[in-house]
């Protein structure tokens, strides 16, 4: 017998809720805007429910990444439609940071190749590892940096730890302009120690709060339920070691490196999308 609120049904499970007129009026308002979202992509409404009572709490609903969990969703369930979308997508954001990162064409296919079956196959121990995105971040977002880390555990692999280190500022291809190779070369020991100096500088309570975001994937909510204080809190905590991170980063960067403001804002550009996996080596490496 199907139940009266079938979606805040599933999306409750076996966590004991109850499934409230309310509740069911919101699931299925996500249900719809995900759906037109993706028109192409059909996922069964009471199984988006479910995929989102695992992830998300009853009162962040209003926040979630309705479009992102449906794709997410239905890549998990190794829907061929979701899977082109997201190879259509999604992987030309993930050619571009690995490019960043100095890989060459070889080896980018091989990271993107090992980053499908990761993702959407699984390695037979372990489900498709798109099932732990949890919608506390962009999805596109996400999934670059799961590639990143894939590159970087692929390059510690060959031996190649020095070059894995680097990967902030490493030397590009040769379609990198002489300019911009010159200053990767030049500026590179120097941004490494300002970054390390500065994450360094940071209180206990900060290195613990990246950490727990950018190496253990907490999201804000999560964040927030584990020391008890509201997400706002939380998200005020995490964007304030950030920008504490990155502004002790620059400020030591321009005088150990001698650089003017505006040179230092280049290369902060410049290295902006692999902060957050060199902050994930060190971080992990405790």
């Amino acid at each position: 017998m199907t139940p009266a609120r079938p979606l805040s049904s599933a999306f409750a499970g076996g966590a004991g809720l109850d499934a409230e007129r309310d509740l069911e009026a919101a699931l299925a308002a996500l249900v719809a805007r995900a759906a037109a979202a993706w028109p192409g992509v059909r996922v069964d409404g009471a199984a988006f429910a479910a995929f989102l009572g695992r992830r998300v709490s009853p009162d962040a609903l209003a926040d979630a990444r309705a479009e992102d969990l449906w794709i997410a969703c239905a890549c998990a369930s190794g829907d061929p439609a979701a899977l082109a979308v997201v190879e259509a997508r999604y992987l030309p954001d993930v050619d571009a940071a690995l490019g960043k990162m100095g890989l060459g064409q070889d080896r980018i296919a091989e990271v993107k190749q090992g980053l499908r079956r990761l993702l959407f196959v699984g390695d037979g121990a372990s489900p498709p590892r798109i099932g732990d995105y949890r919608g506390a971040g962009d999805l596109r977002a996400w999934m670059r940096v799961t590639a990143m880390r894939a590159a970087l555990k692929l390059i510690r692999k060959d031996g190649r730890e020095t070059a894995s280190d680097d990967a902030l500022l490493a030397a590009r291809a040769p379609e990198d302009d002489p300019e911009l190779a010159y200053m990767k070369a030049t500026y590179r020991a120097a941004f490494k120690t300002a970054f390390q100096e500065a994450l360094e500088s940071l209180d206990a309570r900060e290195r613990t709060l990246l950490k727990q975001q950018v190496v253990d994937g907490l999201g804000i909510d999560e964040l927030g339920a584990l020391y008890d204080v509201h997400r706002a809190t939380a998200a005020r905590w995490v964007a304030s070691a950030r920008e504490k991170l990155l502004s002790r980063t620059r400020r030591t960067f321009m005088l150990r490196a001698r650089i003017s403001n505006d040179e230092c804002e280049s290369i902060m550009r410049m290295v902006q999308s692999q902060l957050d996996v060199s902050l994930h080596r060190r971080l992990a490496a405790g």
